[in-house]
Parts: structure tokens; C-alpha cells; sequence
């Protein structure tokens, strides 16, 4: 049990240098895009979709998947920090999504790469992206060999927090759905998937997905994340917390945008189209706010004495009583 347990710790402390290095690299290219941009703000209207020229010829790199997976990367440091039971599980949410979302700038990049930006930059968001696959492909293994080490098991979601997150989040989740089944009927098959593994001229920045591959990513996220928080699975919690992250940055990003153009003044004037994006980007915050806050809560048992060999006392449990006589000198 003890080498297994070092074994675990090991584990645990080489993903966390892994977590480390995947939070570097977006604080690097984040710092970048500062750097180019005419004002710091341009980088937030950047992320929120607002279509900005950086300085010179230079062009745009991050997106806000950077400072989400970047916080959820630290997020994952501390649970192996403090040994928390959910490490594993933590380490396992930020490799997949990290898979899930740096995947597609390898073929965007290296196919067509992206007009109008330059072979070095391009070489370096290349092999970023590359870096980071394998980086999650060692994530998970880190993950795989650091299970059954804890020194407590996690007790499973409260009831009502877990209800609520499912909810909300299976709501989101069949929305986006739903807005990509519209787009199939509206572009056709062809021009969707195009839309989805990206055609070369369906993004602006050198580590964005396409635009598709995002929505549909959300609502695979979405989904699985709900039925974790259904069965109250105290595995998918991390998962869930780094999908309503996700949600929560997607919608107040677009609900930025939307302000900026002018859309929320003159809801009732816009176009029914219109009218159901604001409502939706509206819903995502709502959903991924509440969802974040219910799935941070603390599982159920969390703050409940353990006995001697670490398992937690049954309810109604209560010592024994003082015997009727006592011995001499007690």
C-alpha cells in the first residue's frame, strides 16, 4: 500500500509539472498578443469575437479557451497539491479538453495555415499545438497511475447542487446542439463539415478551432458533463466545472459582443434570428454561472470525522457509554 501510494504521489507531482507547463504556454502566447495588440483591451474584444487588427503586420494568436484552460491547468496543480482525492479526475478534464480543442490547429496550420501570418509564428503555434497533445497523452497516463492512491475516496455530489448543474447543463448542451442541427439544414452537409475541421479561411487566429468544432465541442462537453452530475459521479466534477467555466466565458464573451454592437438596447427591434443568439448567449452565462457555483460546492460528507482507518463513521453513530461502576482511581 505505501509504494503504491509513493507511486501515486510521484504520479500525481510529475502532472502537475505537466499542468504547469500547459498554463505557461498560454500565459506566453497571451503575453504575445498583448504585446501586438494597439490596446490591451483589443485582446478582450479579440476573444469576444470582435473583428480587431493587431499592430503591424502581425497577426492574433489566443483565443479565450487560453486563460480558461490556463486557470483550469492551476485549478489542477492545487488538487495535487493538496492531495485532494479529485486529482486524478482533474488531471483527466484538463487533458481532454485540452485534446479536444488543440487538436485541429495541427491540420488548419499545417495545411493551409492562416493568411497573412508568417512562417515563424506559424511554426510556433504548431508546435505549441503539437506540444500539448502530447503533453495530454502523458496527462492521462499520469492520471491513470495516480488512481486508487489517495489516502481518502471522494464522497459523491449533494443532491440538489448535482440536480441543478444536470439540469442547466443538459439545457446547454441541447441548445448548442440544436443551433448546429439548424446550421446543417442551412448550409448543407458539405459546407458544414467544412465549417466544422476547418477550410483554411473559417478562422482569424493561429490556435482558434473552427467556429463549429467549438459549438459542437461545448455541447459534447456539455452533455457528458450532465449526466456525470446526474448520477452525481464524483469523478466527472472536475469535467463539469471546466465545462460550465467554458459556457460561462462563451456566453459573456458573445453577450460582449452583442453590447458592443449596439443589439441589447434594441432587443425587441432585431430580427427573431437575433432575438434567439442574445437569448442564447444569455442562457449559456446563466447556465454556466450556476453550474460552476452548484458543482463547487462540497460533495456530500465532505466535512464528516472519519474513524481510525479513515472511513467515514455510519450515521446515528455515538460512542459507547461510561461503564455503570468504575475502576478504582478512574
Amino acid at each position: 500500500m505505501g509504494r503504491r501510494r509513493a507511486r501515486a504521489r510521484g504520479a500525481g507531482g510529475f502532472g502537475a509539472l505537466l499542468c504547469l507547463l500547459l498554463a505557461l504556454l498560454s500565459a506566453v502566447w497571451i503575453s504575445r498578443d498583448l504585446v501586438v495588440a494597439r490596446h490591451p483591451s483589443d485582446v478582450w474584444w479579440l476573444w469576444a469575437g470582435v473583428p480587431l487588427r493587431p499592430e503591424g503586420a502581425a497577426v492574433w494568436a489566443t483565443t479565450l479557451l487560453e486563460p480558461v484552460l490556463g486557470i483550469g491547468c492551476l485549478a489542477a496543480v492545487v488538487a495535487v497539491l493538496r492531495r485532494s482525492p479529485s486529482a486524478p479526475c482533474a488531471l483527466s478534464a484538463v487533458a481532454g479538453v485540452t485534446l479536444l480543442f488543440r487538436a485541429p490547429p495541427l491540420w488548419n496550420l499545417g495545411a493551409d495555415g492562416l493568411p497573412g501570418a508568417g512562417a515563424g509564428a506559424r511554426g510556433w503555434a504548431l508546435i505549441t499545438a503539437g506540444v500539448a497533445l502530447v503533453v495530454s497523452v502523458l496527462l492521462l497516463i499520469a492520471a491513470s497511475a495516480g488512481r486508487g492512491g489517495a489516502d481518502r475516496r471522494e464522497s459523491r455530489l449533494r443532491r440538489a447542487p448535482a440536480v441543478v448543474a444536470a439540469l442547466l447543463l443538459a439545457g446547454a448542451g441541447v441548445i448548442l446542439a440544436a443551433w448546429q442541427a439548424y446550421t446543417v439544414r442551412e448550409l448543407g452537409w458539405s459546407t458544414y463539415w467544412g465549417s466544422v475541421v476547418g477550410d483554411g479561411d473559417a478562422h482569424r487566429v493561429l490556435l482558434q478551432p473552427p467556429g463549429n468544432w467549438t459549438l459542437l465541442s461545448l455541447a459534447l462537453l456539455s452533455l457528458v458533463s450532465a449526466v456525470g452530475a446526474a448520477r452525481r459521479a464524483p469523478s466527472l466534477r472536475p469535467l463539469g466545472l471546466l465545462t460550465a467555466a467554458l459556457l460561462l466565458a462563451h456566453g459573456a464573451a458573445a453577450l460582449a459582443a452583442e453590447q458592443r454592437a449596439g443589439l441589447l438596447g434594441h432587443f425587441r427591434a432585431l430580427a427573431p434570428r437575433t432575438q434567439l443568439d442574445v437569448a442564447t448567449a444569455a442562457f449559456t452565462v446563466l447556465a454556466g454561472l450556476v453550474a460552476l457555483l452548484a458543482l463547487a460546492r462540497p460533495a456530500a460528507g465532505a466535512a464528516v470525522p472519519r474513524g481510525p482507518v479513515g472511513e467515514p463513521l455510519p450515521p446515528g453513530y455515538a460512542p459507547p457509554p461510561p461503564p455503570a461502576d468504575l475502576p478504582p482511581n478512574w
